[in-house]
């Protein structure tokens, strides 16, 4: 809305000049008048019949124009037309008083224009044809306007609708009593108010507009509700600084969530209240600041800041920090008295950008940095985001090439599991201390890329084209932030209490009762736990391929992978390398049908797939077991895992196999292919029982892995796909996924997912059990392999009402989108569990969280207003938000 400015301003402006056939003006300014019919008399300009008036870029047309020398009083009566640039208007009668500054405006219409030259604007010889001509963002009406400076006006009975609407009369617009307009910079309006078909269905006391595409002025206010955080309300403001840069201040304010029953109980028993331990309340100011200074580069980066007003947590109970009652100095406990102080100043960061530095040569960021581990659950209410455990950031400049890729990288991880503040101590004060004296309690390690170097050769032809081959060198470090190891402790695992199972402990042992781990946070390096490790690994592979007559190709490869790490701390050096060999059977039989200019292709494809890694040589880099008695290897990412190991860290090898048969229908209609249905189903063996492979004693169950099948199908507004994974040997469904969309297009979608895995429960993993012990064979796959090891045998949990070590994570996501004719949007999703118990009444609650959303908007869909409501599994129903999109504006709003 670069000219959001009635055209009677313009008018007003030219009205200044006497109307002539060539007359100079008060201001010094010749303007140029034709028509049929012109006529000087009594001091009194009068000019009819296509009349038309020319001044620079301005064009004015009408059935008659008067102007008095006397009164200075300029009118344009009939059809009367006016260009400039691309701002044009429409109008019945204009009167213009250029003493008062003042013009009166008779069935005007003001218009905005894109997609049109003004040549072509200025040609136009009717106000129908005008107003047909290019697209018209804006469509404005004034009926009284006075000038308040050289750009500034007065406008009364403004109305206005910014919108690419047809010709037509739209179907909505904004009325104000008052507008205050700067030209070319904002336009204050004085209670505004939204009508529908003449219905009005939304009122302001005040708005700010910019008018201009990129002027810096309010944007419109974000309101919230819920019952994590409260009230809050969010009002932005938008500076421009330039054309390629912007910045947008947001500041708000939470009030908090409403107080809940605490685990404390008054004399009478009654609970107490207090606040809750999650979510915020206070002052915030978040900054954006976006940037395009080229074709080649862009970006976005947040600064944001939080004074969170509740109590602080502590970080080894979840719970606030709470004055210790020693009375017993036998027997310390905590108190209901919370701590008085306050979590202070959090806060969050984020980059994102890219950049084309020529030559093949790119570089991206997306950087994410909050500064504690609950500040993302605690900002938002949303599930999915409340349980996400890490968050990840990467940077990454590389070259890319038809022959090889070249890239230098670092990705960092925080830990989001533990309220633990990653910029500030930890300081447990003495009052909240079972010991008396204040402490700063050992957080969690994360290991880092810092940083990795690759260069990956594609595969090509070698010798003669007889053969492909690629390769792949990498060099990596993974190490913590700060310092150069772990210091997890005996089983080098971070606990927030500092307690550790020893091998043997009963599962049903009180957590409270295991012993204290004496190592971890001693500051030392111990046998026990993983130090920083720099690595350079090679990867190559050769590969070449016969057909087998007209029936089968054979396709054999042969790789190798090499490895040598180096601890930073101990300054251990460990080398580990296998080989692969790789052999593929396929074969396809397709048949082909038509029907009129419609050619169907349906394709069967079965396919064998076999690899063998007899085992390698040399071992990764290991560490102490927890029992002091033997070795575990040390895994620090996937290449680590890349193949199966032994106690020792050696390469334990193996044979596996993969039969899979690929069903494809496409269908081809003049230049168009589309594949409507796509279908495989395969199972996985590993045959290394029975294979000359190192270390084949130890490996366990059955030759059979996972029996597996993928559909994929679409037709017309439907797409749909599905995968399943059954154990054969237990007869488990191990995974079973599904989702379908119905989509038209237009604004009517009906769209659902449903996922189901057999999982180690977080109680088993709690109590020191394997998490990869269960569940389909791929969470067990590594990089290199074709098929997991066996699901392992975990035992039962007999102090449990559900004494079983698995689970099964089920969930479904379903949501429907419709548009009502009259222009009323309706939308609705829900996250559904269907296997969650209440904790304590085991009550089923299977509905997690559901989302409304109610909006509005015309037919042209030029703007659309949305309100949203989320209810959550035992929460009263919470408003999030106003969502509003406006064609030229962009959207606001917070709503979920």
């Amino acid at each position: 809305m670069t000219f959001l400015v009635p055209v009677a301003l313009t008018l007003l402006v030219s009205a200044q000049i006497p109307l002539a056939t060539q007359v100079e003006l008060p201001t010094g300014e010749v303007v140029e008048l034709a028509a049929d019919f012109v006529v000087y008399e009594s001091d009194i300009l009068t000019a009819r019949g296509h009349c038309e008036l020319r001044s620079g870029p301005n064009v004015l047309r009408a059935d008659e124009v008067t102007y008095s020398e006397a009164t200075q009083v300029a009118t344009a009566t009939g059809n009367v037309m006016f260009v400039s640039g691309m701002m044009a208007a429409i109008a019945d009668d204009v009167r213009v008083d250029l003493r008062s500054n003042e013009a009166n405006v008779k069935g005007g219409l003001f218009m905005q224009k894109k997609g049109v030259t003004p040549e072509a604007l200025q040609a136009a010889k009717t106000p129908d044809e005008l107003r047909k001509l290019g697209e018209t963002p804006v469509l404005m009406s004034g009926t009284r306007i006075r000038r308040t400076g050289e750009t500034s006006f007065s406008v009364d009975g403004l109305a206005f609708t910014p919108c690419q609407c047809g010709p037509g009369e739209p179907s909505w617009r904004v009325e104000a009593k008052e507008a205050n307009v700067k030209m070319g910079e904002r336009a204050i309006l004085t209670w505004p108010v939204v009508y529908v078909q003449s219905v009005p269905v939304f009122a302001l006391p005040w708005l700010y507009l910019p008018l201009a595409e990129r002027r810096t002025g309010l944007l419109i206010p974000r309101p919230s509700n819920s019952g994590l955080n409260g009230f809050a309300l969010d009002a932005p403001v938008f500076v421009t600084l330039g054309e390629s840069y912007d910045l947008t201040f947001t500041p708000g304010f939470y009030t908090g969530g409403g107080d809940i029953d605490g685990p404390f109980r008054n004399p009478d028993g009654t609970p107490i209240h207090e606040p809750r331990t999650v979510g915020v309340k206070g002052p915030r100011l978040l900054t954006e600041f976006r940037y395009v200074p080229s074709d080649h580069t862009r970006g976005r980066a947040t600064l944001g800041f939080l004074y969170d007003l509740r109590p602080r947590l502590d970080p080894t109970t979840f719970d606030f920090l709470r004055v210790v009652n020693r009375s017993d100095p036998e027997n310390p406990v905590y108190t209901s008295e919370i701590v008085d102080e306050k979590r202070g100043l959090r806060g969050e960061a984020s980059w994102q950008h890219t950049q084309d530095l020529g030559d093949g040569w790119h570089d991206r960021v997306d950087a994410y940095f909050v500064s504690d581990g609950f500040y993302t659950r605690d900002l938002t209410a949303d599930l999915l985001v409340q349980n996400y455990s890490y968050l990840r950031s990467t940077a990454v400049v590389y070259q890319r090439r038809d022959d090889r890729y070249l890239g230098l990288d670092v990705s960092l991880r925080q830990d989001l599991r533990y309220p633990f503040r990653f910029f500030q101590d930890n300081t447990i004060p003495a009052e909240a201390s079972k010991s008396g004296v204040a402490f700063n309690p050992h957080g969690p390690t994360t290991f880092q890329r810092l940083p990795g170097l690759t260069l990956n050769l594609p595969e090509r032809s070698l010798f003669g084209g007889r053969v492909t081959g690629g390769m792949e060198v990498e060099y990596s470090r993974l190490a913590p932030l700060r310092g150069s190891y772990a210091d997890d402790g005996f089983d080098a695992l971070f606990s927030p209490s500092g307690r550790w199972r020893p091998p043997g402990t009963p599962l049903e042992a009180n957590p409270l009762t295991l012993p204290f781990d004496a190592l971890e946070g001693n500051g030392r390096f111990d046998p026990t736990e993983r130090e920083g490790r720099d690595r350079v690994s090679l990867f190559s592979r050769m590969s070449t391929s016969y057909g087998l007559g007209t029936w089968a190709r054979l396709t054999p490869s042969l790789g190798l992978r090499q490895a040598v790490s180096v601890g930073e701390y101990s300054g251990h050096t460990a080398q580990r390398g296998y080989p692969l060999a790789d052999l593929v059977l396929d074969s396809q039989l397709a048949r082909t049908f038509t029907d009129g200019d419609t050619l169907y292709r349906h394709t069967l494809a079965p396919s064998v797939s076999l690899r063998y890694v007899p085992g390698g040589w040399g071992r990764v880099l290991t560490a102490l077991n927890s029992s002091g008695t033997g070795t575990v290897p040390l895994v620090y990412d996937e290449l680590d895992a890349a193949v199966p190991l032994q106690s020792d860290g050696r390469v334990r090898g193996f044979l596996h196999a993969v039969v899979a048969v690929d069903q494809t229908l496409r269908v081809r209609k003049g230049p168009t292919t589309r594949e409507p249905l796509r279908l495989r189903i395969g199972q996985g063996f590993d045959l290394s029982r029975i294979a000359p492979v190192a270390g084949r004693d130890t490996v366990q169950g059955s030759v059979l892995r996972d029996t597996f099948a993928r559909l994929s199908a679409s037709a017309g507004v439907v797409t749909a796909g599905a995968l399943v994974r059954m154990d054969p040997t237990t007869r488990d469904i191990t995974q079973l996924s599904a989702d379908f969309t119905i989509d038209n297009g237009k604004g009517n979608a009906l769209y659902a997912r449903y996922d189901d895995l057999l999982a180690v429960k977080q109680l088993s993993i709690d109590r020191g059990l394997d998490p990869l012990a269960q569940g389909p064979d791929f969470v067990r796959r590594g990089v290199d392999m074709l098929v997991g090891d066996a699901p392992r045998p975990l035992p039962s949990h007999p102090d449990q009402v559900a004494p079983s070590p698995t689970e099964r994570a089920q969930a479904l996501t379903a949501g429907t989108r419709i548009k009502l004719g009259f222009g009323l949007g309706l939308r609705y999703e829900a996250l559904v569990q269907p296997l969650y118990k209440d904790v304590i009444s085991q009550e089923s609650q299977p509905l997690a969280q559901q989302t409304f959303g109610v909006s509005y908007g015309p037919a042209c869909d030029c703007w659309r207003i949305e309100g949203v409501v989320i209810l959550r599994r035992n929460q009263s129903p919470e408003f999030a938000g106003i969502n509003l999109t406006v064609a030229g504006f962009g959207s606001f709003g917070s709503g979920g």
